[in-house]
């Protein structure tokens, strides 16, 4: 089990990293913004330009995803609930969730779920 300060540390780190994703979401919204306002250009601007909105939108998922794991780990620090895995119901050892805070499994259970699913992609592995 966690003590108090452990978890006002992991908190603190989570709440950190949602606000950073939040930032980085808001310059995104802005450049994209901007580069509508851009002149028209031959055609290999364009597909520059489009290239770089797909690559945009790919950052843009996975942060998403990331926001909704950083969320869902906050409402269970709320309720008493973190730190805690899915599966076992053991608890996550405190370097798991201090290296990855929003670890939903012990190291154990990931590890059969990856060999059972194959490895799943970055943010979105611990949803299961």
């Amino acid at each position: 089990m966690l003590r108090k300060n452990e978890l006002l540390e992991i908190k603190a780190f989570l709440m950190e990293m949602k606000k950073e994703i939040l930032q980085n979401l808001e310059e995104k919204i802005k450049s994209n913004d901007m580069s509508e306002q851009r002149e028209i250009g031959d055609i290999f601007d364009d597909a520059d330009l489009e290239q770089s909105r797909e690559f945009n939108l790919l950052l843009t998922t996975r942060e998403r995803q990331k926001l909704d794991q950083i969320e869902s780990a906050l409402s269970k620090l709320e309720t008493g609930e973190y730190g805690y895995c899915e599966d076992c119901d053991e608890a996550i050892p405190v370097g798991r969730l201090r290296a990855m805070p929003f670890a939903t499994l012990c190291v154990n259970c990931k590890s059969e779920r990856e060999s059972l699913e194959g490895t799943p992609s970055a943010y979105v592995e611990e949803k299961g």
